[in-house]
Formats: structure tokens, sequence, C-alpha cells
């Protein structure tokens, strides 16, 4: 075996701490970053940064480009709705799942409980993590965990999308009602019900999310 560097270390921190500023909007689409700038800003040499911008540019987040320049990767729309029609079926499926198993509620109503009370006084950052929340629970629940690696690769993008779209009052309230609604299902053990509304659930947050996409590419 060979002594472990610290520099792979460095590099996953660096990716970590770049990709949160990129989800939170602090390095929106389309900004250019320069390896030096980011090396830094981070305290690190430009190993480290350039090796987070290739697992970046993996992920789909980012573009690296020539002279140690990167772009972080524009939000596209036709991905975001092809991720939601793909959540169509895992949401009724882990839905339906937890429907059928030993399933403890009280995490899940916890969650809608502060997701209710963000969409009155909370920020879009704190919505976006509770509905995450919500549904990472979901997944967990359907004890299968190709759908809880899969879900884990698409939440950058949703992320992203929903960031630059979560902002309408009446989009938050209904997503908590019908996260209830399906949270309410699978407590009653009516799977095929439960499946039903979430996938109406992940549908209604397509169209929304991918009809403000649109709006937002329209007027660049």
């Amino acid at each position: 075996m060979k002594v472990i560097t610290p520099e792979p270390v460095a590099s996953v921190r660096a990716a970590a701490e770049i990709r949160t500023a990129i989800l939170d909007g602090s390095l929106p689409p389309g900004a250019r970053v320069r390896q030096e700038e980011l090396a830094a800003k981070l305290g690190v040499s430009r190993e480290p940064v350039r090796q987070a911008l290739a697992i970046l540019e993996h992920e789909g987040l980012v573009h690296n480009g020539v002279h140690r320049r990167a772009v972080i990767a524009p939000i596209d729309p036709s991905l975001v709705v092809e991720i939601y029609e793909f959540r169509e079926v895992i949401e009724a499926y882990a839905a339906g799942m937890a429907a059928r198993s030993d399933f403890d509620p009280k995490p899940l109503r916890e969650v809608i409980v502060q997701g209710r009370k963000a969409v009155k006084s909370g920020t879009v950052g704190e919505l976006i993590e509770l509905d995450l929340r919500f549904h990472n629970h979901l997944y967990r629940a359907s004890a299968n965990r190709v759908v809880m690696e899969v879900m884990r690769a698409q939440w950058s993008h949703i992320r992203r999308a929903m960031t630059v779209t979560l902002t309408a009052r009446e989009y938050r309230d209904r997503a908590w009602n019908e996260h209830e609604a399906i949270l309410d299902a699978i407590v009653a053990r009516q799977a095929l019900q439960a499946s039903n509304l979430a996938s109406a659930h992940a549908r209604n947050a397509g169209i929304f999310i991918g009809r403000n996409l649109g709006k937002i590419a329209g007027r660049k």
C-alpha cells in the first residue's frame, strides 16, 4: 500500500464548498470562475481546486474550459423536466412501498410542521432542505438502495431548479398540502392511493418548475 496524501481529501472538501455555492446560487449559472480565485477563497492550492472542478464537471454542475477557467453550468430546463418525469415513477414506487411497510410517520409529521412554518417565515433554502428531507424519508422507507442512490445523484439538479423558481406562496402551500396527503395515505396503508398522490405531486412540481424555467430562459 502507498501512503495516502492529503490532496484527495482537500479536493473533496473543496468540491463540497463549491457545490454548496452553486446550489444556493452564490455561484449562479453562467458565472465564470478561476482556479486561482477559488483557491484563494478556500485557502488551498490550485491542485485541489482543479480536482474539485473535475468532480463537479462529472456531476454536471461545472463546464471546465481553457486557461484554468470554468463556467458554472446553466440549468437545463429539458433535463429538469426529464428528471421530474422520472420522479413520477420513483415517488409512486417509494410511497407505495412505504404504505406496505412498518412505517413510523412521526419524523415526516415533524417535517411537514416545519415546512408549513417555513412557508410563512422561512427562506427558500430552508424550504428546499425540508422538501429534500421529506422525500429522502420516503426513499428510505422504500428499503430500496438503488432508489436512494439514483435520487441522490439527481438532487443537485432539482435543488438548483427549485432555488430559481420556488418563490410563489401558492406553490409552497400546495406542495405541503400534497406532502401531508401522501403521508396520510401511507399511514392508512392505502398503497395505491399513496402511489397516485406521490406521482401527481411530482408531476405538479415538474409542471410548475418547468414552466417557470421556461419563462426565465425566455427573458435571457
